[in-house]
Formats: structure tokens, C-alpha cells, sequence
């Protein structure tokens, strides 16, 4: 008897839990905000980003959302100092399940300015990101975005979830 009450309760909460833990894409709208950090990769060898920082705010249902991010680094090219910004908005497609893929496409502006001069572009951008639910408020997921046609972005970061 000592070892069933035990036993009855651990069975007890780990069904509980499984029933209080819903799926993302369950169809209930699920509202998060993130934050992320990674690399950047460039094509133009002179510039040398530093350490980006992004932040996300979210919205989905039944696996399909939208993203708003703001992503911000320093860079240096020969001995100029850069700050880079982008604004994106992506759609977003999750798959179902506590590991789970999302595809995103949307649109991105971006600027590049120095003491001098400013650059401005915007245009495509989309990516894959891979990601595991810890429990109901808090997913990690690890991506690839595609910036534009001269920037990628590696990421690792995580989502609190209301």
C-alpha cells in the first residue's frame, strides 16, 4: 500500500498534465513575444557583424499566424561603425506537436547607416525554424532566415506564450 499511493499519484499528474498541456495548433488562439541572438552571415567580406539581438512579438490558430520582428546589430567595415536594423512581417505555418517545424515568408525593410551615410532596402524575406514545447508557456526554437539575398541569419531563442 505504501508503494500504490505513490504510484497512483504520479500516474495522476502525468495524465493531468497531458491533458492541461494543449497543442499550439490546437485552435485556440495563441499570443507570444520572443527574443532571439544568433549569427549573421554576410557576402561582403569588409563587413563584420557583431552580436544581433531580435525581438518577436506573435500571433496564431490552428497552426497558422503572423510575426512581427525587429532585429538590430552593430558592424564594423574597415574600421566604420554600422549599425544594421530590419522590421519584418511574416506569415507563419507551425506544424502540430511538442517538436515541431515553422515555415515563414513575409516582408522586411532594412537599413544600414553610419555617421555619413544611410542605406535603405527592403523586399523578400523567409525562413525554417525548428522548435520544442516545453510546456504551455514557453517553446526554444532554432532557425535559418534568409534576410535578404546577402544576409542569413542563424537563431536560437525562445517564446513566452499567453
Amino acid at each position: 500500500m505504501k508503494k500504490l499511493i505513490p504510484a497512483i499519484l504520479s500516474l495522476s499528474a502525468i495524465a493531468t498534465t497531458s491533458v492541461m498541456a494543449e497543442d499550439k495548433t490546437s485552435g485556440d488562439v495563441d499570443f507570444y513575444l520572443g527574443a532571439k541572438t544568433g549569427y549573421i552571415y554576410t557576402a561582403f567580406d569588409e563587413l563584420d557583424p557583431k552580436v544581433p539581438a531580435t525581438f518577436l512579438v506573435g500571433i496564431q490558430k490552428s497552426g497558422f499566424g503572423l510575426e512581427f520582428e525587429g532585429t538590430f546589430v552593430d558592424m564594423d567595415e574597415n574600421s566604420v561603425d554600422l549599425e544594421y536594423e530590419s522590421y519584418a512581417i511574416y506569415g507563419t505555418y507551425r506544424t502540430p506537436g511538442q517538436y515541431y517545424a515553422k515555415l515563414r515568408a513575409g516582408y522586411l525593410e532594412e537599413t544600414l547607416k553610419s555617421d555619413k551615410n544611410k542605406w535603405e532596402d527592403q523586399g523578400f524575406s523567409g525562413g525554417i525554424l525548428f522548435g520544442i514545447e516545453l510546456n504551455d508557456a514557453f517553446t526554444i526554437e532554432a532557425g535559418y532566415t534568409v534576410i535578404q539575398a546577402d544576409l542569413k541569419y542563424f537563431t536560437l531563442g525562445g517564446n513566452v506564450h499567453f
